[in-house]
């Protein structure tokens, strides 16, 4: 995203390559790729020669507010009620899909986007909700559509090596320290880029993988706030069966033949949860709330003035008539339930023993 070469479809087919290749039943979603790192490619340049120097000088002067917690577990609804306050800067879905274009390109593609969006009803099939460019977005996963190899969630595009991403990208385990290094450059150039797109706001964002990196952020953004959200891993892990074959069918590039998903999703949600456990207390007094899913979903605008008061992010009420307005529009949204096979139930309950204690969940 922030320099000429190697060239973005270069690194693509490298990244391909080195994950095992692209299945044949999965390539018809290369062209996709094709669009983005070669027909794009001049509007990138010009975004380099006009804004990289910008981007590098841009001064981060307020640390992010970090919505943590696992996948499915309430985290874009939250990040959401945060999107109300206009005061606050944040990451969204054109940018996410776009970020070589973000600064050049959104003011005008983006409402032709959501035009389009519109005229054909096209659906966001994560959230179940309308498509929207102007949806918040998630950092990780603005990684990989940069094309940067060290993207924590090109995992889900080559399945198959899930938990090695998951080590490398998001535990920091098995990795150098040249190329946490390179992640972490790569990471402020993302965070400054995003913020320079927000005019300076103080930047909300949500990405699932940051709940095991709190000792990192922490070293970036020693003011930095952070609020995760929790659920029953039951549900959670349900959840997470579904939002699985969803995003294989859509964006998985890799095959995933002797696979077992539903192993590989308790793996990295128990790790990526006692990493949040293990770092939680290096959070300075006042900068770290845990939140409840079911309390939230119940009482959502009071659970938003609670964490404005106790994260000290301003004063609530130039927000609040936005987001009663915006907790009304979402009544009709249906939580849907996950029931498990009793074998099922047995293998999280006994994966994930520490979370059920920790939040008091019944196993």
């Amino acid at each position: 995203m922030n320099r000429l070469f190697p060239l973005p479809i270069c690194t693509f087919l490298k990244i391909a390559f080195q994950n095992g290749g692209i299945a044949i039943k999965e390539s018809w979603k290369v062209p996709g790729w094709l669009l983005k790192t070669i027909v794009f490619e001049p509007l990138r340049w010009l975004e380099m020669i006009f804004y990289n120097r910008k981007v590098r000088q841009h001064k981060i002067t307020k640390g992010p507010i970090f919505i943590l917690g696992f996948y499915r577990s309430g985290t874009s609804y939250l990040h959401e009620f945060f999107t109300q306050d206009d005061r606050l800067g944040y990451h969204t879905v054109y940018q996410m899909i776009f970020p070589e274009i973000m600064l050049t390109c959104e003011r005008w593609m983006s409402p032709i986007l959501e035009v389009i969006s519109r005229v054909f009803k096209l659906q966001d099939p994560i959230h179940r909700i309308p498509l929207s460019f102007r949806y918040p977005g998630e950092e990780d996963g603005t990684m990989c559509t940069a094309v940067n190899p060290r993207g924590a969630q090109w995992g889900f595009f080559f399945p198959r090596r899930m938990n090695e991403y998951v080590s490398k990208y998001v535990l920091f385990e098995n990795i150098t320290e040249t190329e946490k290094d390179a992640w972490t450059r790569d990471f402020i150039f993302l965070l400054k880029k995003i913020s320079l797109a927000g005019h300076g706001k103080q930047l909300v964002l949500k990405s699932p993988p940051n709940t095991a990196r709190i000792k990192h952020l922490l070293t970036l953004f020693p003011d930095a706030r952070f609020i995760l959200i929790h659920r029953n891993p039951y549900e959670v892990y349900g959840s997470n069966k579904k939002f699985w074959k969803v995003t294989q069918r859509i964006y998985s590039l890799g095959g995933m033949k002797s696979m077992d998903t539903n192993a590989d999703i308790l793996d990295s949600y128990a790790r990526t949860m006692q990493r949040y456990l293990e770092e939680k207390d290096l959070v300075p007094l006042g900068q770290l709330l845990e939140l409840a899913y079911d309390d939230f979903v119940k009482n959502p605008v009071e659970r938003m003035r609670e964490a404005y008061e106790k994260l000290d992010l301003g004063d609530f009420k130039s927000c609040e008539d936005k987001m009663k307005a915006f907790a009304a529009r979402q009544k009709k949204f249906k939580v849907l339930e996950h029931q498990l096979p009793p074998d099922e139930r047995k293998m999280v309950s006994e994966k994930l023993e520490s979370i059920f204690r920790h939040w008091n969940y019944t196993l």
